[in-house]
């Protein structure tokens, strides 16, 4: 709960207790405190914002200093409700009911904080469109439109003095709502997701502490997008690395483009396994779709570094140190897009679905440092198959480590949306801090010894630090 939100509840509480006792009048600065929570409530209008879960509250509020005013004038007496008890039950009781359920909602949809990142530099960010040329939009209603991605770099800031601190999910209420429709819940329910603010500041200048810096790739995966692995990018950036977080459009829950445009999921881009003969290869497109949408993201890293796309990121990419990083679709995609691409220099994938990979790709594997990270809940499926014969099968695998009493989902900032959501079957019963932080250290150290050659760091330490980690030995280890 935000600090002005606190001071409302409580005086609110203190005012209706007082009414309940009837010591309004033996109490002084009774009569004031309305007015001073009524001010209170401006202040927090202005600063913290409105959200919905409040509602009630203020409803309260601004009743309360309405009666205090009346009071205050001689116009209404408080004692007049002290004589009829029928009348003061009714109104206490209204009372105790918008206390209940403003406490409720705002407990079970929190306006969270981010961690801060404990890299030594600032964070700045910056979003781009990009369109392919080489490609149409398979999944979009104009299959003549060519195929549009939106990128996001976070990466080391110089200063962030004057600059504006962008929201978790940049781009607001689009996202949170098509979250809540997509999740069955009423359209404004995730409208506090929007409040949430980031430790990145849109547009500072980048950092002149290094010439070049170290570049991460990062994939949503289905339904997913870029800000839901924000932590991850902030935590690389602060310590170092230009992050590239990209919204994959049509997989992604939603994509707002900078030029206006709005790209929501298409369902129909992965259909249901039980009731689709042809699953895999609607997977395999998918897959490969996103695997392009990589492939751009590269090429147009290029662009940046060469100066042809006019930014503050020329010559500031180390195109000779990138890692890229995907969670389930994204991390399938990344896969194939290693297998092939010799730009890849180490690759990181969160129940990485790589089922959809053809075998005889698979059985390439890969010749770059790979680390491979499970949920509790993909102990068992379809994707492992593949992903051991792909680990197997590679020359510098770190081998698999899974994270018991987690899900899927818990390989993102889903438990920025409710304290609840382990309930819901979201997310497992290993707390949301604490599986995004053993997750953020195996990734900053993987990539601080394969791109950055620090030669001390030995991933296995890592996973003897946390008794929620398990080594899965495969047989190439």
């Amino acid at each position: 709960m935000r600090l002005l939100e606190g001071f409302i509840f409580l005086f609110n509480i203190i005012f209706t207790v007082l009414l309940i006792r009837g010591n309004c009048k033996k109490a002084k600065i009774a009569k004031f405190i309305p007015i001073i929570s009524f001010i209170v409530f401006i202040f927090h209008i202005i600063f913290e914002k409105p959200r919905w879960q409040m509602y009630p509250l203020y409803l309260m509020t601004i009743i309360y200093f309405v009666v205090a005013i009346l009071y205050m004038i001689s116009v209404f007496k408080l004692e007049t409700i002290n004589r009829k008890p029928k009348t003061k039950k009714l109104v206490m009781g209204l009372m105790i009911f918008f206390i209940v359920i403003s406490g409720i909602s705002a407990y079970a949809f929190p306006v969270y904080k981010m961690i801060t990142p404990d890299g030594k530099y600032l964070i700045g960010t910056e979003s781009f469109d990009i369109t392919d040329p080489d490609r149409k939009a398979i999944y979009s209603d104009d299959l003549e439109n060519n195929r549009k991605i939106k990128i996001q770099i976070w990466y080391p800031a110089e200063t962030v003095e004057g600059y504006k601190r962008v929201p978790w999910l940049e781009d607001g209420k689009v996202v949170a709502r098509a979250l809540a429709n997509d999740m069955h819940l009423p359209y404004f329910a995730l409208d506090h997701t929007s409040m949430v603010m980031s430790n990145s500041f849109e547009k500072a200048p980048i950092s002149n502490d290094l010439d070049q810096y170290p570049v991460v790739i990062i994939s949503h995966g289905w339904t997913g997008f870029r800000n839901l692995h924000t932590d991850v990018a902030e935590k690389l950036a602060s310590n170092g690395y230009i992050v590239v977080g990209i919204d994959h459009t049509y997989g992604s829950e939603v994509t707002v483009f900078n030029d206006g445009d709005v790209a929501y999921l298409n369902k129909d881009a992965l259909p249901e396994r039980e009731m689709t003969p042809n699953f895999l290869e609607s997977a395999n497109t998918l897959v490969t779709t996103y695997a392009g949408d990589v492939s751009l993201t590269l090429d147009e890293l290029v662009k940046f570094n060469n100066g042809k796309i006019n930014s503050e990121f020329k010559g500031k990419f180390d195109l000779s140190k990138i890692g890229l990083l995907g969670h389930s679709t994204g991390g399938g995609a990344d896969v194939f897009v290693a297998l092939e691409d010799s730009r890849i220099k180490a690759i990181v994938g969160m129940d990485a679905w790589v089922e959809p990979i053809n075998s005889e790709d698979i059985e390439k594997g890969l010749d770059m440092p790979a680390l491979f990270l499970r949920s509790g809940s993909w102990e068992t499926g379809f994707n492992n198959e593949n992903l051991l014969s792909l680990i197997n099968n590679s020359k510098n695998a770190e081998s698999l480590y899974q994270i018991n009493d987690t899900t899927h989902l818990d390989f993102t900032m889903v438990y920025m949306y409710s304290p609840l959501t382990k309930y819901m079957k979201l997310t497992g019963n290993l707390d949301g801090n604490i599986s995004s932080s053993i997750q953020k250290e195996f990734i900053n150290k993987f990539f601080d010894e394969n791109l950055k050659g620090e030669e001390s760091i030995n991933i296995e330490d890592v996973a003897d630090e946390w008794g929620e980690v398990q080594d899965i030995k495969t047989e190439g280890n």
